[in-house]
């Protein structure tokens, strides 16, 4: 972690204890870490004295954040050698984690080209205009070349998110002018938080043991949703468990198709509850009431058809491509019935919503949530699924009601996930020292 030259650093283990019991404590600023040094007897303690400065800090922050992985999954060895952890179940859920950017300050593509050419007539010294400059522009040289490479990377991201956008069905896409972007954070997605407000944030992944609440792997990404985390959370945890993760406990976020299909392909039994297919259940009929359900609408796979509730046949019409998380993709296929069978059906003012004949929509591999959900119907998954809200939504509230993180206090990726993994290292250090004292008491009582 350090150079060998220039003078001689502070004791990175005592750095890293102190920062721990700051997490612990709730306070994750590096700002904060350096009053607390100086006022808190405590971090005295565990320091050996050591007043380190503001900069000092930020500094082994950074630096921390390329090992702390490595540490984490120490921990998670120990664990599992002295006999805490179930390595065949695990849980897993997601939340997602405000940035540290403004949510008041977000551009669109226009607004960020005014601004990317008036800091370069700046740079070059070719501003020569007589206005005075607007309250954005740093007033030294260093803000803004920081600031000038800023908007160069928020430029890229919002080329992206624009293009990603134009790619969207006509009625799903968003005018471009209205796709905007963080200079403070420009990676950070945009989102609503569990507060249902908008604004940049980052997901973070937990898979936590059901038997010790151990968190034994952790994720953080860039992303608004939990798609598409379920097989790289399922891989960090195999390694971790030399293969022997057997079954899964996740909710309905979590129980895609294709989740289902990588979850199979890992030979891991996902217990999580399919979504209600499609919106049909939700959208209303010509009568007013809730639309004829297609669950009542029965699938022919042998003559790839469906069969409605009065016995009449929706034909195939059509396959197209249907994007997802990660430039994955499935196929979705589209069935109609004949216009004479639904204008003189006795259930059509319940069954059409508008004038046209029924259309059904459905995805390949449906089958498999259809087979999920009977599966998850049974009374023994139900009674195993239970384990699921009893501890990971434990490690969440931890970590929002006692450790305080509802923001992150690090622009960027890499730091957030540094800040992650010190938030896992401090919760799995604590735990694990219950569990060890415990297992003494459990001890000295058969003695």
């Amino acid at each position: 972690m350090y150079s060998g030259r220039g003078q001689e650093p502070y004791d990175p283990i005592l750095l890293l204890q102190m920062v721990l019991y700051q997490f612990l404590k709730g306070r994750l600023s590096p700002a904060s870490w350096e009053e607390e040094a100086k006022l808190n007897e405590a971090m005295q303690w565990l320091g050996h004295g050591y007043t380190p400065a503001r900069r000092t800090w930020y500094d082994f922050r950074d630096r921390i954040g390329d090992v702390i992985e490595r540490l984490h999954d120490d921990v998670t060895q120990r664990a599992i050698e002295q006999g805490h952890v179930d390595t065949t179940t695990a849980a897993l859920d997601g939340t997602s984690i405000a940035a540290c950017a403004s949510r008041h300050r977000m551009v669109n593509r226009n607004t960020l080209q005014r601004r990317q050419e008036l800091l370069k007539e700046l740079i070059d010294g070719t501003y020569c205009r007589t206005d005075p400059l607007p309250k954005w522009v740093p007033p030294t040289e260093s803000g803004r070349q920081d600031l000038a490479s800023r908007i160069e990377a928020a430029a890229i991201v919002l080329e992206q998110r624009i293009n990603e956008n134009a790619k969207k069905p006509s009625d799903k896409r968003k005018d471009p002018d209205k796709i905007t972007v963080s200079l403070t954070d420009p990676i950070a997605p945009l989102g609503r938080d569990k507060r249902k407000t908008y604004r940049p944030l980052y997901t973070v992944q937990f898979m936590v043991d059901p038997v010790s609440r151990l968190i034994v792997s952790y994720l953080c990404q860039a992303s608004a949703t939990d798609a598409g985390t379920l097989a790289p959370m399922i891989d960090k945890t195999q390694k971790l468990f030399g293969g022997q993760l057997k079954r899964v406990l996740a909710d309905g976020g979590y129980c895609s198709i294709l989740d289902l299909t990588d979850a199979r392909d890992r030979n891991i039994d996902l217990l999580a509850p399919p979504s209600a297919s499609g919106s049909a259940a939700k959208r209303k009929s010509r009568s007013g009431e809730i639309q004829i359900p297609r669950e009542e609408f029965r699938f022919q796979a042998s003559s790839n058809c469906y069969e409605c509730p009065q016995g009449h046949r929706l034909a195939y019409l059509w396959r197209e491509k249907k994007m997802r998380m990660g430039d994955r993709y499935v196929y979705q296929s589209t069935y109609q019935c004949d216009a004479k069978f639904c204008e003189g059906c006795p259930l059509a003012e319940r069954c059409l919503s508008g004038k046209g004949p029924r259309r059904i929509k459905r995805i390949e591999g449906e089958e498999m949530l259809e087979a999920q959900r009977e599966k998850m119907a049974s009374e023994s998954c139900k009674t195993l699924y239970r384990l699921r809200g009893q501890t990971v939504e434990l490690s969440f509230g931890d970590a929002k009601g006692n450790r305080r993180v509802d923001r992150f206090h690090g622009r960027g990726i890499k730091r957030a996930r540094c800040e992650t993994g010190l938030l896992v290292l401090a919760q799995n250090l604590l735990r694990l020292d219950k569990l060890q004292q415990r297992a003494i008491s459990l001890g000295k009582q058969t003695a």
